[in-house]
């Protein structure tokens, strides 16, 4: 029987340490994808963390219940929780680039977070599965600063059991859903829905 050893041999055709190196390189790429997936590139080289705890809950949203709570990433990195704003109206808007009623509600939710955010309001923009450069450069192109988290994984989306784009929910001071709209919103119907949270 042939020693496992082999001492005869070439370092590399000893078949010990051709597993060894085998499993060190399957390791290595393991670690690899795992960052990938951790880190995305913005467009602009710098690298932006997109994984978060998502959804904290699975409670679907329910008028006058409270509201489902997330956790998710902003465009900067940082991670904010939605429980963490009561105190304030909430608007949770989902949107994506490639959803032409998103791109025209969004100039008039900018236009309100703009009149009424020293009032109390909070906007939180979920931006559904798409990569930050994309986010971004959108917001960049057409002049929004609204405040952006990054649904990467899609678990929000699915947590409020939403099915389309665009949909918005308005969170009151409690922190419960005050309101829920699904679909397109008019500014006409925006300040109708804040002014019924004490923001006209």
């Amino acid at each position: 029987m042939d020693n496992p050893t082999e001492p005869g041999r070439p370092l590399l055709e000893r078949p010990l340490v051709r597993g060894g190196i085998a499993a060190t390189l399957l390791a290595l790429m393991f670690g690899a994808l795992l960052l990938a997936q951790a880190f995305q590139d913005d467009g602009d080289g710098a690298a932006v963390e997109t994984s978060s705890s998502g959804a904290l809950d699975d409670r679907a949203p329910i008028r006058g219940e409270p509201a489902p709570d997330f956790e998710l990433r902003t465009i900067d990195g940082e991670l904010l929780t939605l429980s963490d704003l009561r105190g304030s109206v909430v608007w949770v808007n989902f949107w994506a680039t490639w959803c032409r009623p998103c791109r025209r509600e969004l100039p008039d939710i900018q236009k309100l977070y703009e009149e009424k955010q020293a009032s109390g309001l909070k906007v939180l923009e979920i931006n559904y599965q798409e990569s930050p450069g994309i986010a971004t450069d959108y917001f960049d192109e057409v002049g929004l600063e609204l405040p952006m988290l990054l649904d990467h994984e899609g678990s929000v989306y699915d947590q409020y059991r939403l099915q389309g784009l665009p949909d918005s929910f308005f969170v009151d001071r409690d922190g419960n859903i005050a309101q829920i709209q699904y679909g397109f919103l008019t500014e006409d119907r925006m300040r109708e829905v804040l002014a019924d949270l004490g923001l006209p």
